[in-house]
């Protein structure tokens, strides 16, 4: 069968935003508007105009059409949304733009779309891409183009604008040529342009304060471990999805001999950590090893979760598991538990999903409380300008300090 021509633009967004039928009606709203006035411009028929994937989830395989589109598309447009830049497959699909990237005066082959309103500052890679300027709505920079589907009733001018905005830069883009063809493409072994972006940075997991959360995935299957079924089964999924729920950027620590010193690290950068324990993995000496260096040591940013099975529920205190966690793996935390750990309490998805969300919060509190007092914090103040109006939200009092900018 003979391939169809390429898209003029590929659609790469966050599959978690459209995870409800509302969001995804309004998403494809934008795109069949958007398409639609492109192919006025370019004076082309609009079936083909645009590639929007439907079906591609979290573990799945690109299918050749995905493959095809995203390797043959004339523009790139990048929806920017808190979850967009915590989804693995958006760092893979912005990659294979970057790597086709053929960037001149005046773009690169990629239009990003400012698709909600707030959402952490993205990787350095993504932050080049110019998201937002004058030329815009000031409804667009202060709703994001989401709510503007959303509300397009009442702000029906503005909608059309930004559109005409985004529109006249794909053409533009696709008549510059700027992203060069790739004849094939190693999917699997495309590497996320979100972990490069922290690769480059050894010592990533010590910024971003508060505006952040790093997770460590102590389970031998890491980011892929399933405790519970679920659209977000895979606790690296859950982990993401919350980060962006919260608006805030994602990290992952990896679960080796090097924990010990890179959480007493981000301890003292004030960065909040998760410890997600699979307890079958802990159970076993030569796993568990990195938890030990962890009950060792005495940090208040680092929260620690256990996930055990609905069916042990009423028999936990006698499995075997746990036995060998309290008495080999963890006997200072288990034994004598200190703030944000639930050793013996997450038996379901939504327990796991509150419980994880709710310490995040309370160590978020505590650090901004520890930052906002600390009269020698100016340089951490520094890198989450957000700090004294989320203090501030929180009943913190900020009165006292007079320019967390340093």
């Amino acid at each position: 069968m003979a391939k169809t021509s390429p898209p003029v633009f590929f659609v790469s967004y966050a599959r978690l935003d459209t995870e409800y039928p509302d969001y995804r009606e309004k998403l494809e709203k934008f795109v069949a508007d958007l398409s639609a006035k492109v192919a006025v411009t370019l004076v082309t028929p609009l079936e083909g105009v645009s590639f929007m994937d439907s079906n591609v989830q979290a573990g799945e395989l690109w299918s050749d059409s995905i493959g095809d589109a995203l390797t043959q598309c004339r523009v790139g447009l990048a929806l920017y949304s808190p979850g967009y830049f915590t989804r693995e497959w958006c760092g893979k699909e912005f990659q294979v733009l970057l790597d086709r990237s053929r960037p001149a005066p005046g773009g690169t082959g990629i239009v990003p779309v400012r698709w909600a309103k707030k959402f952490p500052d993205p990787p350095e890679c993504a932050a080049r891409h110019q998201h937002n300027s004058g030329a815009f709505p000031p409804e667009y920079a202060s709703m994001g183009m989401y709510q503007l589907v959303a509300l397009r009733s009442v702000y029906q001018k503005q909608y059309e604008f930004a559109l005409e905005e985004l529109a006249d830069r794909i053409v533009i883009e696709a008549r510059a040529q700027r992203l060069a063809p790739l004849a094939n493409v190693d999917f699997d072994n495309v590497r996320s342009a979100w972990d490069a972006s922290t690769a480059a940075d050894p010592q990533s997991h010590t910024r971003g304060n508060i505006s952040k959360t790093c997770f460590v995935y102590a389970s031998r299957s890491g980011w892929d471990w399933a405790p519970y079924q679920g659209p977000t089964a895979q606790i690296g999924a859950l982990a993401q999805k919350i980060t962006g729920d919260l608006g805030l950027r994602y990290e992952e620590i990896p679960y080796n001999a090097s924990l010990s010193q890179k959480l007493k690290e981000a301890n003292e950068n004030d960065v909040p950590i998760v410890l997600f324990g699979d307890p079958t993995s802990l159970a076993l000496d030569a796993y568990a090893q990195p938890m030990k260096g962890y009950d060792s040591q005495y940090l208040l940013n680092c929260a620690a979760l256990v996930a055990w099975e609905p069916n042990v529920k009423d028999t936990v205190d006698t499995d075997q598991r746990w036995i060998y966690i309290k008495t080999k793996v963890c006997k200072q935390k288990a034994n004598d538990p200190p703030p944000f750990h639930e050793w013996r309490s997450i038996f379901s998805q939504e327990d796991l999903d509150q419980k994880t969300r709710a310490l995040i919060e309370q160590i978020r509190s505590r650090l901004m409380k520890q930052l906002v007092s600390d009269p020698n914090a100016g340089a951490k103040k520094m890198e989450a300008p957000e700090i004294t109006k989320d203090a501030a939200s929180r009943g913190i009092d900020t009165s006292s300090i007079s320019n967390l900018g340093g």
